[in-house]
């Protein structure tokens, strides 16, 4: 039986160290400065499994997840379209009249949910006022990026950007408020918010841990507990969060077989979540959920730091966090590595 259908209401204990290879190895990581803090949350068989270390004092703590959290927005945007279903196929330009006859306007949502808008906007680019943003994403062409129209291209911010202000036109709330109070909250989800996170990120430059900024953002700057986005995938895995045609339709392939411009890497995805890619390449994979994932494993990892995701084949959710962005070269690898053992504990 998936674990959703179980109750969530009573806490689940905690037994750790059930992972002792798993915590031994994340240890050791720290002895060796792979990572200066951990933050891991395994739920199976009703069970909640959590650790946590070096500069992440407790399982509690609040941690960033970057693009690890985009999965939320994607609900937040698939539960107002189930209300109203006519908004799906609507271009941009019939919610944000400032994009009319541009490349921007002609957008719909599934484009930018699947990473197909041929853009690839970066943070920097979206601070300020919305209305400038808005006047300028109505200039911009894939030609800017070096890409072309519909290319499959990983757009880490800007089309997470127009999310948000679609949820705000959409409900006339603010988007952080929307996805907390409409979503989170009521779901029982309410460690996990946008708020700043307790623990400072730390990027290897020159040799050094330095202090860097947390992401921002409905598309990078979720913050909470690692056992509450396992719980958040849980639920959504369990058709809680989403009515189940809603939920078919997220985790069902909308890009498949295509290779993302920005990974260099055939990677399929659903509406706002990676699937399992490992037919393209178990090892080498970007953001993937272990060489031995389910064929239906789900989710979405994290700027160099972190990965979550539900496996409903094996009937477990993780979040696992590594403070210490390193590059990607390096990052793939030590999570895979986790992952693997991972799930050698859990067999």
């Amino acid at each position: 039986m998936w674990p959703s259908a179980m109750s969530h209401e009573a806490p689940l204990p905690n037994r750790m160290p059930d992972l002792p290879r798993t915590h031994a190895h994340l240890e050791r990581g720290l002895g060796e400065n792979r990572w200066t803090g951990y933050s891991l949350a395994v739920r199976a068989k009703n069970r909640l499994l959590s650790l946590a270390g070096g500069d992440v004092p407790a399982s509690p703590c609040r941690v960033p997840w970057f693009s690890a959290g985009k999965p939320v927005t994607a609900v937040g945007i698939l539960r107002v379209v189930a209300n109203e279903p006519s908004l799906w196929p609507q271009p941009l330009s019939k919610t944000f009249p400032e994009l009319a006859d541009s490349y921007a306007g002609d957008l719909a949502l599934e484009a930018i949910l699947s990473h197909q808008t041929g853009l690839r906007i970066t943070e920097p680019h979206l601070r300020g006022d919305a209305k400038r943003i808005l006047t300028d994403l109505a200039k911009i062409r894939p030609s800017d990026f070096q890409l072309v129209p519909g290319q499959a291209s990983y757009d880490p911010a800007g089309g997470w950007w127009l999310l948000g202000q679609w949820l705000e036109r959409r409900t006339g709330k603010p988007w952080q408020g929307f996805l907390q109070t409409d979503l989170l909250i009521p779901a029982g989800l309410g460690e996990l918010g946008f708020e700043p996170a307790a623990v400072p990120m730390l990027e290897r430059r020159a040799g050094k841990w330095i202090r860097t900024e947390t992401g921002t953002g409905p598309g990078a700057g979720l913050t909470g507990p690692a056992a509450a986005l396992a719980l958040f995938y849980e639920k959504l895995a369990g058709g809680q969060l989403l009515p189940a045609a809603s939920l078919q339709h997220m985790v069902r392939p909308t890009r498949a077989g295509k290779t993302d411009a920005t990974f260099n890497h055939i990677l399929d995805f659903g509406l706002g979540v990676i699937l399992n890619s490992n037919a393209y390449g178990a090892d080498t994979v970007p953001y993937g959920f272990g060489t031995q994932a389910g064929a239906g494993a789900f989710g979405h990892g994290g700027a160099r730091s972190s990965i979550a995701f539900a496996d409903p084949e094996f009937g477990f959710t993780a979040a696992i966090f590594l403070n210490g962005r390193v590059p990607e070269t390096e990052h793939q690898p030590r999570m895979r590595r986790i992952l693997d053992l991972l799930r050698s504990e859990l067999a």
